[in-house]
């Protein structure tokens, strides 16, 4: 499996498609952030750190007596972070992490790229402190039973998954508890969210922005009539369809 980003990007259209991606998924990563009580004076590991929506979130959580470290393997997107955020370009496989002792590891849309996702697991639990907590936060191909068959938008999207599947672990999220029950970890949860986007909303842009590259780099997920109608319908007001899910599991290291 890949370990680089999937989609090759333009600069610019990279980073739109992390704004919407953000816009996306932030609003539940944040309730459960909350929900584990991220506060003042927390030391935080924030991994796969994107464009550090998160990371300034929790910065302002944990406040000046807290720590923020934002890892990524591709860190140019992490410029302009407040303290108390420091940024790291680590590979998570093979570099060391900065530091350990953490009271949250947060990851998100990481584990289903690597191959290495057992190891690189293990290192996250590692670096939690007794009582810390880990949230980790996986793509699923759950959401394709919600799709209408017979619409553009099903045909669009199981097309999109056919073509993951040869690139990542599309059925990443459904594991994660077990994962973690495994480690030995104490008060696990696991929640599943599919969104419902609306047609010119950013929801609906994030999709158009990865599954249209997918439609451009693989020659035509779909034919072309199709596609136009799928493009057409996610740019249209009052259109509302689902996307991708996302499975959230936590749990928090004994002692």
């Amino acid at each position: 499996m890949s370990t680089e980003y999937s989609l090759q990007n333009s600069w610019h259209r990279a980073r739109r498609r992390m704004d919407c991606m953000e816009a996306t998924y932030d609003p539940g990563t944040i309730r459960h952030l909350t929900a584990l009580g991220v506060g003042p004076g927390m030391r935080c590991l924030e991994v796969g750190a994107g464009g550090g929506s998160i990371a300034r979130w929790l910065a302002d959580r944990v406040g000046p007596g807290g720590e923020v470290a934002a890892v990524d393997i591709d860190v140019r997107f992490l410029s302009d972070l407040p303290p108390p955020v420091s940024v790291h370009e680590c590979d998570v496989r093979v570099d060391p992490l900065p530091g350990d002792g953490f009271d949250l590891v947060h990851v998100r849309f990481l584990l289903a790229h690597l191959a290495e996702r057992d190891e690189v697991l293990d290192r996250f639990v590692a670096a939690l402190r007794p009582g810390g907590w880990l949230l980790v936060e996986e793509c699923d191909s759950v959401s394709t039973a919600a799709m209408v068959p017979g619409t553009p938008h099903e045909t669009m999207m199981r097309h999109a998954e056919r073509v993951l599947r040869q690139l990542i672990d599309v059925d990443m999220g459904r594991a994660l508890p077990g994962m973690l029950t495994s480690r030995g970890l104490d008060g696990i949860g696991v929640d599943c969210h599919v969104p419902f986007a609306e047609g010119g909303g950013p929801e609906a842009e994030w999709m158009l922005l990865t599954v249209g590259q997918l439609h451009e780099a693989t020659g035509g997920l779909a034919d072309e009539e199709t596609f136009a109608r799928w493009e057409a319908a996610l740019r249209e007001p009052r259109t509302w369809v689902p996307g991708g899910a996302i499975v959230s599991a936590w749990g928090r290291r004994a002692g």
